[in-house]
């Protein structure tokens, strides 16, 4: 007794073999999203402080985050007692976030200010079939270079 697979059967077939590898390559592509970056941007540009500061608050260094802000916004911070650099950290992949930088625009009066357009995408985990929801959140920051080097002059700490 030999068995026959039927034109339709082969199609099925093939989808779910097809379904299977794209499944495997989705894990495989997206398996360390959830790791913050490591390194430091050391480039002499705007965008390198938005950056570095969001690496920092990913890590909790403190330290790190504090210095890419300008002498106004530690100022204020001073004045108001708030820290916003402390307990902030990398707890456990719970919320996974990647900065994008979108644009960067000289101000055409003051080379020493230019705006950071940036996009911060979130992701949460869960939903129907562990699918998870990615959501993006878009602002416009302010840098100066302050002292011969770019500062984030905006009261944004990548909450």
């Amino acid at each position: 007794m030999q068995i026959r697979i039927d034109k339709f059967t082969w199609v099925v077939i093939l989808i779910v073999v097809a379904l299977l590898a794209a499944a495997v390559v989705t894990v495989n592509r997206t398996s360390g999203d959830n790791v913050p970056p490591t390194t430091y941007r050391t480039a002499d540009e705007p965008a390198t402080p938005v950056y570095n500061a969001f690496v920092a608050m990913q890590r909790g260094d403190a330290a790190t985050a504090r210095a890419q802000y300008s002498q106004r916004i530690l100022a204020e911070q001073a004045k108001t007692n708030f820290d916003p650099f402390l307990n902030r950290g990398y707890i456990d992949g719970r919320n996974a976030r990647r900065l994008r930088i979108m644009e960067t625009q000289m101000d055409a009066n003051d080379p020493n200010r230019a705006l950071v357009t940036i996009a911060i995408d979130s992701y949460y985990p869960g939903g129907l079939f562990s699918g998870g929801s990615t959501s993006t959140m878009r602002r416009t920051l302010q840098v100066i270079r302050e002292d011969g080097v770019w500062k984030l002059d905006s009261d944004e700490y990548f909450y």
